[in-house]
């Protein structure tokens, strides 16, 4: 994202944070029984080396986290993802709004660096898990695509005979963007056997690559480990593909393979599913009720209210440029508005 456009939205939410937040967005504060669902990713001790290395959105630092946190504890009722299912249904009330601390996509520093912070809080979270990725050595795709289209760029590579080899029809017009960022969005968004393709034919001509350490996911003793420590666990797939964007076999093969080795591993079954980058249809959802999950999220910026429906909840997701301002710097008036208050 250029320079100009992030100043220019750290203006916008500044100056909405000084002329009275919410109100001055006419948005409504959060009611007693309104549930926040909060979607992190990575948290970091490097800020400015892991904003460099990782796609736009997916990381904050270790002391914005714990500032955030302790605004929404002081705020909110922090309430496991099984807790909000029960006041959504209308089965239990609490007296505050109800806040979830979620993450996407099992990152090593969740254990590493999150966890010590929820502990010493003393707060719940849920990680929604890759299955299949999780253990291995392999980042997810699109960490491998950030990394690979800056290195290509950089070596002056041209993108466009990648893509084409990759049976990619609108190569052109994707490498035509000027923003190279653009470009990993888009390349992000492309069903799984044509990213992979892109993928391993960058990989083929740029030689041994070296993945940033930032890009590692946990291990099963990781997993086990916070799950006998009070962290839930959900599926977010098997390999993280855009489930909009596959056929019906892989989708219910990606669904249904997540679930299962969740309850293999952890002995026993997750009522939670995440849809990689909060991309669901009718089609996708019907799998995710047929495969028994109580509750799915999105990445559309709502609160959930009593009675909505279960497999579509919103989510707020939060990085480090979430609560800057002017300055580039943590902003409190600035993270109260993205936290409602």
């Amino acid at each position: 994202m250029g320079q100009f456009s992030l100043f220019a939205k750290r203006s916008l939410k500044s100056l909405a944070a000084s002329c009275g937040g919410n109100r001055f967005l006419n948005r409504n504060r959060r009611r007693p029984n309104d549930v926040s669902i909060l979607a992190y990713h990575r948290v970091v001790a490097d800020i400015v080396r892991a904003e460099y290395d990782a796609c736009y959105g997916l990381v904050v630092s270790a002391e914005t986290f714990e500032r955030q946190l302790r605004i929404v504890q002081q705020h909110y009722e922090v309430v496991t993802m099984d807790d909000a299912a029960q006041i959504i249904r209308g089965e239990k009330r609490c007296q505050k709004p109800a806040a979830v601390i979620t993450f996407d996509d099992g990152y090593a520093d969740n254990y590493e660096v999150a966890w010590p912070i929820l502990k010493r809080l003393g707060l719940p979270a849920m990680i929604y898990l890759p299955t299949s990725m999780i253990g291995q050595q392999q980042p997810l795709d699109h960490d491998r695509v950030h990394w690979l289209v800056l290195l290509a760029e950089a070596r002056g590579v041209k993108l466009e005979e990648h893509l084409q080899r990759a049976g990619i029809a609108n190569a052109a017009e994707i490498t035509a963007q000027a923003d190279a960022l653009a470009i990993i969005e888009s390349l992000v968004y492309l069903p799984m056997s044509q990213r992979r393709a892109v993928i391993e034919s960058l990989e083929g001509e740029l030689g041994t690559i070296t993945y940033p350490t930032g890009y590692r996911l946990m291990d099963w003793e990781m997993v086990c480990e916070m799950a006998q420590s009070g962290i839930s666990f959900g599926s977010h797939t098997a390999h993280h593909p855009v489930l909009t964007y596959e056929d019906e076999a892989t989708i219910e093969t990606e669904i249904n393979q997540s679930k299962q080795k969740l309850k293999d591993l952890l002995g026993q079954a997750t009522a939670h599913f995440a849809y990689p980058n909060g991309y669901y249809n009718e089609l996708v959802r019907g799998y995710v009720a047929k495969a028994g999950f109580a509750t799915a999220v999105t990445t559309e910026r709502r609160v959930v209210k009593a009675g909505d429906d279960l497999l579509t909840c919103g989510r707020f997701s939060l990085c480090e440029e979430s609560t800057r301002g002017i300055s580039g710097k943590f902003e409190a008036a600035i993270a109260r508005l993205r936290l409602g208050l």
